[in-house]
């Protein structure tokens, strides 16, 4: 990360990671409730592949949310409301959709890999990172990117 990019604090980050961890199942339990996915006991069977529809209804709640501010201002819900932004950590610049795009994919794709109840541990670990100096995650690395106070 260079030098002249600063992170945002830990405390503003742990909000905005709290506020979209609240919002984005929210909405997909509306969204749930709207297009009746997963609404029918043989949904929930073996052959419903519930974890798979889990999975995506999750991908699409945080899509629809977050892709608007994602794409024009590097920032998802919480992060709008608590200042700050997701930016390249070399150059510090809005990062690109495709960085972004890999981001918002590092967990969803980590839980199709890793079943429960080990996929559990991996948000814990990535989130105790931001305790580093960097305060940069797992995610962060992966996507080339930094969480910055706007």
């Amino acid at each position: 990360m260079s030098a002249a990019i600063s992170p945002a604090g830990r405390g503003r980050r742990f909000a905005a990671t709290l506020t979209d961890a609240l919002l984005v199942p929210a909405f997909a339990i509306l969204l749930m409730l709207v297009t009746g996915v997963l609404e029918h006991a043989q949904d929930w069977g073996p052959g419903g592949k519930p974890i798979v529809r889990i999975l995506l209804l999750g991908i699409a709640s945080y899509a629809l949310l977050n892709l608007w501010l994602l794409w024009r201002r590097g920032q998802t819900v919480g992060k709008a409301l608590f200042g700050i932004a997701i930016v390249n950590a070399k150059t510090g610049a809005r990062a690109a959709f495709w960085r972004l795009f890999l981001r918002g994919l590092f967990f969803p794709t980590l839980y199709l890999i890793v079943l429960p109840p080990y996929a559990a541990l991996f948000p814990l670990i990535d989130q105790a990172l931001i305790f580093r100096k960097d305060r940069r995650c797992v995610h962060d690395w992966v996507s080339g990117t930094a969480v910055v106070r706007v």
